[in-house]
């Protein structure tokens, strides 16, 4: 059973759609459908499975009655809701010009990057720097099939978007929503995060596909506050580069709620709705590892098995997280405290999860965190989490269908969000194309593809191509 109380629900949210088909081409980048070692026949099944798939009518339905479409939780406090861009100028951007264009867009009297806007991305973009924004009023959707993505894994310019807030030039009210950001790898040396928000209120990221971070894939920390994560899928693909000056062989974390124990600007704030987010392979730790901020984790599904730990609990954190459901073999949390040098307090609650027991633990007498003194929203039953969050096409990650002028519809159903393009060839020894019929191709044929690629450790990925 769900049960909300919608009590303060924006208006400014796009509207959910009826059931219709969209002629419409969504397709751009990589679609994963399976993964394992080598097997001819996994290969053609997989061919006989995508046969079925359309190529240009995409089948759209509404959301489903667990998806409010809207903010919630510490994203929908009074006085304190993300509107994003309501209301504002509507531009496609198909460039990493375009987009660093519409975003900054400064009001022509003010001056200020104030001006409310809605930006749909199309297609695959290259950022080759780390973007930092100070800016407000910002609605980011991803259109079928678009992805924003860097190849840079040095210290300089890696990342992709980062909003931020100082020296009078503040960042606030932000919606991303349907996005697929991908970094450049995991690599300890330094840079920078796939996503980042330093300093900035008000904030929803919905649907969102966000992996490959050379630092971490989506942080959040400096007095960040009024937060709400819903939908996304975390995932890292692209195997960890060893050898960096930070000292660690594999930097897979997702992500950080505070950057540092010294960082006292942040108590009081970073508080956050988690709900109905999935962490997934290679997921290695923080997912999250909070410090300070009021956190509520809900209905999310971890099966990023073989990890180090899931949810870290840090210093002045308080974490409520609920019927979540941990798959075999997934290290629930870890105490990342540290009393020996005066930062020991903490609190801890973990109630009706898969595979975790209950928890009800504290240092430093603070008082535990309850999410229904603040707002009201129960979720659904844990038992429902792997079949909902984890469904290819209406669970977590970028699967919504998006259409210029009228926002989110519905569900794109290509399942586009299960996993993140390998399109470098560093990453992988081989890529073999294959058509539907498992017939060797010397190069993708317009429509759709097979790709197996072989990776450097052996194991090979099969996964469906759409070349326009």
């Amino acid at each position: 059973m769900m049960t909300i109380d919608n009590r303060q629900a924006p208006s400014s949210v796009p509207p959910r759609g009826e059931t219709c088909a969209q002629k419409v081409s969504p397709w751009g980048g990589l679609e994963g459908v399976s993964k394992g070692r080598k097997n001819d026949n996994r290969l053609r099944t997989a061919a006989l499975l995508l046969a079925f798939l359309p190529l240009t009518i995409i089948a759209q339905t509404p959301l489903s009655l667990y998806d409010l479409n809207r903010p919630f939780g510490w994203g929908a406090m009074p006085g304190f809701e993300v509107t994003g861009g309501e209301g504002g100028t509507e531009v496609v951007v198909t460039t990493e010009d375009e987009f660093e264009a519409a975003i900054t867009t400064k009001d022509p009297v003010t001056k200020e990057r104030d001006v409310p806007m809605i930006i749909y991305v199309k297609g695959e973009i290259e950022f080759t720097r780390m973007h930092t924004w100070h800016v407000k009023n910002k609605t980011i959707l991803g259109l079928p099939g678009s992805r924003i993505f860097s190849k840079d894994r040095t210290k300089k310019n890696s990342g992709v978007m980062k909003f931020s807030s100082g020296s009078g030039a503040d960042s606030e009210n932000i919606i991303l929503r349907n996005l697929t950001i991908q970094g450049a790898g995991a690599y300890d040396v330094d840079g920078d995060d796939a996503l980042l928000f330093q300093g900035v209120k008000r904030i929803w990221v919905d649907h969102c596909t966000i992996g490959d971070g050379v630092d971490s894939s989506f942080d959040c920390n400096h007095e960040s506050d009024y937060v709400c994560v819903t939908w996304c899928h975390f995932i890292y693909r692209i195997p960890p580069l060893a050898g960096g000056s930070g000292g660690s062989n594999d930097h897979r974390y997702c992500n950080t709620w505070g950057a540092s124990d010294k960082a006292a600007e942040s108590v009081g704030h970073l508080n956050t709705t988690f709900a109905n987010c999935w962490w997934d392979e290679g997921c290695m730790e923080r997912c999250p590892r909070v410090r300070f901020g009021k956190v509520h984790i809900v209905n999310c599904y971890y099966t990023n098995t073989g990890n180090n730990y899931s949810i870290g609990y840090g210093y002045k954190c308080n974490i409520y997280a609920e019927k979540c459901w941990f798959a075999d073999g997934v290290v629930v949390s870890k105490n990342y405290t540290d009393a020996k040098h005066g930062y020991p307090d903490y609190n801890l609650q973990i109630y009706g999860c898969h595979n975790a027991a209950d928890v009800k633990s504290e240092v430093g007498g603070a008082d535990y965190f309850v999410p229904s003194d603040y707002y009201t929203y129960e979720g659904f039953d844990m038992e429902l989490v792997p079949s909902i969050v984890g469904d290819e096409f209406t669970g977590a990650g970028a699967n919504l269908m998006v259409e210029v002028g009228l926002g989110v519809t519905g569900y794109a159903n290509t399942g586009t969000s299960v996993r993140l393009p390998m399109t470098d060839s560093r990453y992988y020894q081989k890529a073999e194309y294959f058509s539907l019929s498992g017939m060797p191709l010397s190069a993708p044929q317009k429509g759709i593809n097979i790709v197996r690629y072989t990776l450097p450790d052996g194991t090979v990925r099969t996964e469906k191509m759409i070349k326009q």
